[in-house]
């Protein structure tokens, strides 16, 4: 209901004027009754048009954290967002936000419109990209990097919140509004985990330097090619691996304060600039407060531009053996593997790396994060749909998404390098990196021309939720299936197998050509129903079942999801068959 439209008693809505006779001025002064009815109307008018959550409402609503549980269990489903751009009103279409004109960028609160959309996509996990203050000296474009904060936490114990995510209508604080936003999510049983930049800004370098790393010479450390950012020095005396004890309690603090406001995890940005025993002693204590608390490592199997000026090497193993649940992996190179090999072998890494560490580590789906070019650039929308399909049926995998990505959001500014007047950092040049979500300037919503990706993102994800047993559970098996007459070797298929039921997954790499072969599947029997556990799309693909083998004449980047009657597959497969560790 809008405040607007309720009538109280007594009242004019023009002006909210008191309209009380002299008859009913003397019965207010001898009836206590009526006075309290118009004390109330009163109070009613000056009531603001958002109200204060009370923390004792909705009593009967129980929210428990479980994310760690659910990564580990592979059934988080992740969505990246941006909340200054998530719910952003770009009226012109010039792709800017430009606040003078009455143009509007995203808040928590307003960010809250849009939450039942991605319950009903099926996401459950929130990624927040970095909400604090950002730098203004050295800043990349008029908005500043959402990786280059100004500050963490507040002198009081507060997380540091960027004044343009608060709308400044609602008489709550920062904090308070971050946690309306995050009851809401919790309301829907969406889990949310907020990024924790790696670097400082200029601005923090230079108010807080006994936090920073400096060279031989004095200098100070900036990772290659980013001159808004500063390292931190994590050590006090590292022959002795002595932890530096401010740095060490800033993040202390913060962990505090994301615990506190109700956050279910962290996403740790670029983990390997902090060394192991940083990580073991920030996360176990993160889990003497909340043994449930999540945490992500954006840390991958190799890095591709390693080693960089001033970055140590990538050590996934050791991150994960320090406590973080689950890794970035390297799916996000999807494209430039050659053939169905690479993918599968890729898949069979990470399943045999899990029998050298603790159980329950796993990865997410990292086809497309805020930090890689938009999936449209490299097969279009049934590129798209493909990665979808893949993502929700491999093993050891929390399938994960970058806001726009599901109606196909090229990611490409029109403002990109231009300049404008309106800025908040000492930068009036809009900088953005191609293809890739907007970090640097107040940008539009994410979205694109091709909706129709949702509608498969949603059915495979729904797909993946009814079949848990043998598409997540770290007891189902993962099973290569070889293959005759695929010459450039472009089918990806597989099996996964659990408790007898098999789901078998075919798909065409290739996003441009047709590819034909045959899948042996023992067991297979000629007269196998094939019924698509997934949307389809594209072009038309043929199959056609045999005694023990599939014939497939694929459509470019076609997939498909199937159920089929191989009770036995395992042992038939045997040599080839691959599990993620189940316990310790």
């Amino acid at each position: 209901m809008q405040i607007s439209k309720i009538q109280p008693i007594n009242f004019k809505s023009s002006n909210y004027q008191v309209s009380v006779s002299k008859d009913e001025q003397k019965t207010v002064k001898n009836n206590s009754e009526l006075s309290a009815k118009y004390l109330d109307n009163l109070a009613m008018i000056n009531t603001p048009a958002v109200k204060k959550v009370d923390k004792n409402a909705n009593k009967n609503f129980q929210y428990k954290n479980n994310l760690r549980s659910m990564i580990q269990n592979n059934e988080s489903v992740m969505m990246a967002i941006v909340p200054r751009t998530f719910t952003a009103e770009d009226l012109n279409g010039d792709d800017k936000i430009t606040l003078c004109t009455g143009e509007k960028n995203g808040t928590f609160l307003s960010a809250i419109s849009r939450l039942d959309e991605l319950k009903a996509d099926g996401i459950n996990t929130l990624h927040i990209l970095p909400i604090h203050p950002t730098g203004k000296k050295n800043a990349m474009g008029t908005a500043g990097s959402l990786y280059s904060p100004a500050k963490f936490v507040e002198d009081n114990g507060d997380l540091a919140i960027d004044p343009m995510l608060i709308d400044k209508n609602d008489p709550r604080s920062a904090n308070e509004q971050f946690r309306a936003f995050i009851d809401e999510c919790h309301k829907r049983d969406i889990k949310v985990m907020l990024d924790l930049p790696s670097c400082a800004s200029v601005d923090l370098f230079e108010a807080e330097p006994e936090l920073m790393a400096f060279g031989r010479n004095g200098e100070d450390k900036t990772p290659q090619g980013w001159a808004d950012i500063r390292m931190f020095e994590p050590w006090a005396d590292e022959t002795h691996r002595e932890l530096n004890p401010k740095l060490y309690e800033m993040h202390k603090q913060y962990v505090d304060a994301c615990i506190d406001l109700g956050l279910d995890g962290i996403r740790a940005d670029v983990a390997r600039a902090k060394p192991t025993e940083f990580w073991d002693k920030l996360i176990t204590y993160s889990h003497t407060k909340d043994p449930e608390f999540g945490w992500l490592g954006e840390s991958y199997t190799y890095e591709c531009a390693s080693p960089q000026v001033n970055m140590m090497y990538d050590r996934p193993e050791d991150l994960l053996r320090a406590g973080f649940d689950d890794y970035y992996g390297q799916y996000h190179i999807f494209h430039d593997w050659k053939n169905a090999k690479e993918f599968n072998d890729y898949v069979k890494m990470n399943l045999d790396m899990s029998h050298r560490l603790p159980a329950g580590k796993s990865l997410i789906g990292s086809f497309l994060t805020h930090d890689d070019s938009s999936s449209m650039i490299h097969g279009g929308e049934n590129f798209c749909k493909l990665t979808t399909v893949l993502q929700s049926t491999i093993p050891m995998c929390n399938p994960y998404f970058v806001d726009g990505f599901q109606s196909g959001d090229y990611y490409d500014y029109k403002y990109r390098g231009t300049k404008n007047e309106e800025t908040f950092t000492n930068n009036d040049v809009m900088d953005e990196h191609r293809y890739r979500l907007a970090i640097f300037n107040l940008s539009r919503k994410p979205g694109g021309d091709h909706p129709d990706i949702e509608r498969v993102l949603k059915g495979c994800l729904k797909m993946r939720s009814e079949n848990l047993d043998v598409l997540a559970d770290r007891n189902s098996s993962f099973i290569e299936l070889h293959k005759r007459e695929d010459k450039k070797d472009q089918i990806i298929t597989y099996a996964r197998h659990n408790n007898g039921r098999t789901i078998l997954v075919v798909a065409n790499k290739n996003p441009n050509r047709r590819v034909t072969g045959i899948i042996e599947i023992p067991g297979l029997k000629k007269n196998q129903k094939l019924v698509n556990m997934v949307p389809e799309y594209g072009e038309k693909s043929e199959f056609q079942p045999y005694q023990n083998e599939l014939r497939v004449n694929l459509a470019p980047a076609d997939a498909y999801v199937f159920e089929i009657d191989t009770p036995n597959i395992e042992k038939d497969r045997k040599g080839h068959v691959f599990k993620q560790k189940v316990t310790d």
